[in-house]
């Protein structure tokens, strides 16, 4: 009689991981994928960018507006939402990259299913839960949002063309319209499903199909119909436009003068010879994933691209045209490390397709199981040693902004006034302190001015004060300005005599960032409420309070723009409910039989 031989540890291990239909596996890891982001994103350093919007979050519902000068709504509100549920911290602020970056390892398995087999899907959805790129990309910014609703937008495509189905087609452009109105760099999805839609119908129907893409044009200007509201009302009332409007048409380009040097548009020069005088855009492109993606889910992903391309699957052109064509426009204008993240789910498809080909070669069960095994295991400790590597040598706890916002909230009474080192960004400083009375060290100057001036009008008021122990937080440019680093460490000086130092907060280093010291200081009567006027970053005051000092809320003066905002709002709050709805109905599309 013959024996069967006994499987080991690894190959039980991997038929677990792998076992048909096993959609509970999935759903593990989307917890794992779920716990690595929240972990993760406490700890990622800011960069100036996500200070802005984080600010801008703030109060955005109660706003009533359709968006900001330079981004349109539907994450400003799902970011606010968020916050007030989590609180105006970290973690309410990066939750919506959290969460989607997460479900998204559910998406990439839902694709690869459709596009490849059940075996590369899991393998994809496995190498996605670590990949990290994905992880360090789970911050306060637009990017794995739009990413994820223009994946699934993608998704909804193949279904369309495998089932023509007149719902799949709808599903397509509103997810699409859903990562446009989150960033509008889902916008250059458009023309790599404009041209895999007309090669499918031409190849598989002999025909054009042109009414499909008219009915998809349709669907996409309604679903940007607040921008293009807001944009028609504030022109008509104040001869303003967006920044976005503003490049493209030259419409008011003096309002946006600061900021225009960092509002580039596509060159082939910048692409393919020098960005700003350093190598190719499309080089400062391939290494960023060199920087923030596993070397393993890499190298993999260059063989999957070779056995993808030589393989006569349908959809195949879709996935290159959906990566190239978002890859080859940002890379001739818009090079921040950020805006490449949708690349991340591109390369664990064809890692994961290229990890599968090679374990094919091993034509024992055992053998195959055992490579599929290691490769893991070797992407698992390269995208650690790359969060590890980032993260300025660490995993977890949390970052100084984070630690401060934890002790304003303990320790810092509402009453009481901050005055902040100058030296910290101010987008820094808005998104700690912008529920509390403070005053950047800037306008202290004009504190002892009113002090001198009213001399009779003065009382104790409980300060606490926060220093840069680096000299610089945020701004990385303190060290070019000599004077304003002396000036403020005079001020400084002032208050370490005056008051008593209760906080050192490090940073993820371990090294001293922020020093809180407290005191009482005699001060005009109202200084409070005079602090709060200086409250304002980026264009607006915070909270979009008082609206009337808010440049671009406009004025509606007839009967048909009154209709056209209400409707742009309509639309807004829609797509803001369908976002969310989508979170639900993944889970729904992972679990129902098909």
């Amino acid at each position: 009689m013959v024996t069967q031989k006994k499987e080991g540890a690894v190959e039980r291990t991997v038929d677990f991981l792998f076992k048909e239909e096993n959609n509970r596996y999935i759903l593990l890891l989307f917890v794992i994928g779920l716990v690595l982001r929240l972990f993760i994103s406490l700890r990622i350093p800011f960069g100036a960018d996500e200070m802005g919007y984080a600010v801008h979050s703030i109060g955005f519902i109660d706003s009533g507006k359709l968006q900001i000068h330079d981004q349109d709504g539907v994450w400003f509100f799902l970011s606010d939402l968020f916050m007030n549920l989590l609180g105006v911290n970290v973690l309410g602020l990066r939750f919506l990259a959290v969460l989607f970056g997460s479900l998204s390892i559910i998406l990439i398995y839902l694709v690869g299913k459709e596009v490849f087999d059940k075996q590369v899907a899991l393998i994809a959805a496995f190498l996605l839960t670590v990949s990290s790129y994905s992880i360090l990309i789970s911050i306060g910014s637009m990017d794995v949002p739009m990413a994820f609703f223009s994946l699934f937008s993608m998704y909804f495509l193949i279904l369309f063309f495998k089932t023509n189905s007149s719902k799949y087609f709808v599903f397509t452009w509103i997810s699409l319209g859903i990562a446009i109105m989150i960033k509008q760099i889902a916008l250059l999805f458009i023309p790599a499903f404009i041209l895999f839609s007309l090669f499918y119908n031409k190849k598989n129907n002999n025909s054009w199909k042109i009414s499909q893409l008219i009915y998809a044009a349709l669907i996409i200007v309604l679903m940007v119909t607040p921008v293009l509201a807001y944009n028609h009302l504030l022109y008509k009332d104040k001869g303003l436009v967006d920044m976005q409007f503003s490049r493209f048409f030259g419409i008011a380009e003096e309002k946006y003068q600061d900021i225009s040097a960092t509002l580039k548009p596509f060159s082939l020069k910048t692409l393919l010879i020098s960005h700003d005088g350093d190598i190719p855009g499309f080089l400062i492109a391939l290494k960023f994933i060199y920087s923030f993606e596993s070397l393993f889910i890499s190298l993999f992903a260059v063989l999957g691209i070779f056995i993808v391309v030589s393989s006569k699957r349908q959809f195949k052109w879709l996935l290159f045209l959906s990566l190239l064509f978002p890859f080859i426009f940002l890379a001739g204008t818009s090079l921040l490390s950020n805006h490449f993240v949708f690349t991340a789910f591109f390369l664990s498809l064809f890692s994961a397709k290229g990890i599968d080909f090679l374990s094919d070669k091993f034509k024992e069960p055992g053998n195959k199981k055992r490579i599929i095994f290691i490769i893991l295991i070797l992407v698992i400790f390269s995208s650690a040693f790359q969060v590890y590597q980032y993260n300025n040598n660490g995993f977890f706890g949390k970052n100084e902004i984070a630690q401060m916002i934890d002790f304003k909230d303990e320790e810092i009474p509402d009453t009481s006034l901050v005055i902040v080192d100058s030296r910290i960004y101010r987008g820094r400083i808005a998104f700690m302190f912008w529920d509390r009375h403070y005053l950047e060290t800037n306008y202290f100057q004009n504190l002892v001015q009113l002090q001198n001036e009213f001399p009779d009008n003065l009382e104790p008021y409980q300060t606490y004060f926060v220093e840069a122990v680096t000299d610089d937080s945020g701004w990385g440019s303190i060290k070019y300005q000599p004077e304003f680093n002396q000036t403020t460490e005079q001020i400084v000086d002032f208050f370490k005599q005056g008051g008593k130092l209760i906080k050192t907060i490090n940073d993820s280093q371990g090294n001293p960032h922020f020093a809180v010291y407290w005191g009482y200081l005699d001060l005009p009567k109202g200084i409070q409420e005079l602090a709060d006027t200086t409250h304002s970053f980026f264009f607006y005051p915070l909270e979009y309070k008082p609206k009337e000092e808010v440049f671009d809320n406009y004025q509606l003066y007839t009967l048909p723009d009154t209709l056209l905002d209400k409707l742009a709002h309509i639309i807004l709050y829609t797509e803001v409910i369908l976002a969310l709805l989508s979170i639900p109905f993944i889970f729904y599309l992972l679990f129902k039989k098909t």
